[in-house]
């Protein structure tokens, strides 16, 4: 009965020091601004609408979405759990009409935030509802070396906003020749919360290729309509079960049919539970697969697996397939036995679909993909140009 105690006691300790947004998160490492930019999922920019010094309560109106569509119009926030003197010291920084920066993540029901008013980061935790009017986020802390460090210290939030407008919204006034129209060019990310190694990745992608960016757990789809690319993130389709209705998989049919181009990272499926293809005009079939790194391109690919990176068979992570395929595919790489499609196209409309089985679950995962990640994106870019 001992040793059972101590195993979930390190149990209990190994998962607090592995999530990155609890308590403590920040203050054993210097982040950078652009570190968490990408860890976040959404970033709001607020005012201080309502406090109450005496229950310690403060109420936030959300004005603006700088990343992600927040599911959220009021922000409350609790102050009389925090530690110390941090209720208080917070208070201070919270009075009527002050601008306030949000930024949170959300993995189910957990909201995990960091908070930057009048030149000070805190931090604060909520538990996510159907009713957003019942949903309360707790201080924790004030934040040590974020409002240290130079490489995240911002003295101004207004200032700041503008900071992250321009590195999230504004375009570059001199691109590359070979995409000239990429600084007009919009990449939605549908992510999965349980995944957000993938969606970090592919935001950095964008960032360096000068792409305006948002994403969004939102299987509706706000801001389709002003997107270019529109990425299918792994297993934000299905995952457990399959998670489109008929409107949104016509809306992703639409999208693709009008221009757009959707590239689709790898997606769950069972032996009795293939994933569906509603989203797409043609007919594929989901295949259970085991995890593989080999694959073996086929005479279609082009320059897919060599611009910019060099991709060689065994280098890359690869799971769930899909099989069934018509001839209005083009298959550019299979299964080392050619029975499951690796990477396939098919235009549709003016659009083009570039469908993968990569396998994007877990940091070593990603990081061993990242390089094909790169390509997809160029191989989309360069269809967007040429389709011009």
């Amino acid at each position: 009965m001992k040793k059972w105690k101590i195993f979930c006691l390190t149990c209990l300790l190994a998962s607090v020091i592995l999530t990155v947004w609890r308590a403590e998160g920040y203050i054993k490492r210097r982040y950078t601004v652009e570190q968490i930019v990408e860890e976040c999922s959404n970033i709001v920019f607020c005012t201080v609408t309502e406090m109450n010094a005496k229950r310690l309560t403060v109420k936030l109106k959300v004005e603006k979405n700088l990343k992600g569509q927040s599911e959220f119009e009021v922000i409350q926030l609790r102050l009389d759990v925090g530690q110390a003197n941090y209720p208080q010291k917070v208070l201070k920084l919270l009075t009527h009409d002050t601008p306030v920066l949000v930024f949170y993540a959300k993995e189910g029901a957990r909201l995990d935030s960091l908070v930057h008013a009048n030149g000070t980061w805190f931090q604060v935790k909520g538990q996510d509802r159907r009713d957003k009017s019942k949903v309360w986020w707790g201080l924790t802390h004030i934040e040590k070396y974020l409002n240290e460090s130079q490489s995240s210290k911002r003295t101004s939030t207004p200032k700041f906003q503008e900071e992250l407008k321009a590195m999230l919204r504004e375009q570059p006034a001199a691109l590359t020749t070979k995409f000239p129209n990429s600084g007009a060019t919009r990449l939605l990310l549908l992510r999965a919360n349980t995944h957000r190694v993938e969606h970090q990745a592919i935001s950095r992608l964008a960032r360096e290729r000068h792409l305006a960016y948002d994403d969004t757990g939102d299987r509706s789809l706000p801001g389709l309509s002003s997107a270019n690319i529109l990425w299918l993130g792994f297993r934000a389709l299905s995952a457990d079960k399959y998670r489109l209705h008929a409107r949104q998989e016509k809306r992703i049919r639409d999208f693709v049919r009008n221009g757009g181009v959707v590239i689709v990272s790898g997606q769950d499926s069972d032996e009795n539970r293939p994933c569906e293809t509603g989203w797409l005009p043609e007919p594929l079939r989901g295949v259970e697969s085991p995890a593989r790194n080999a694959f073996k391109p086929t005479a279609e690919a082009g320059h897919l697996f060599k611009q910019p990176n060099r991709i060689r068979s065994g280098k890359i992570a690869i799971d769930d397939g899909w099989n069934r395929w018509n001839k209005k595919y083009k298959v550019l790489a299979t299964t080392d036995n050619g029975k499951e499609i690796v990477v396939a196209t098919l235009k549709h409309g003016k659009g083009m679909y570039l469908i993968t089985s990569l396998h994007n679950r877990t940091e070593s995962n990603v990081s061993r993909n990242r390089a094909m990640l790169e390509n997809l994106l160029h191989f989309a870019l360069e269809f967007l140009a040429e389709s011009q």
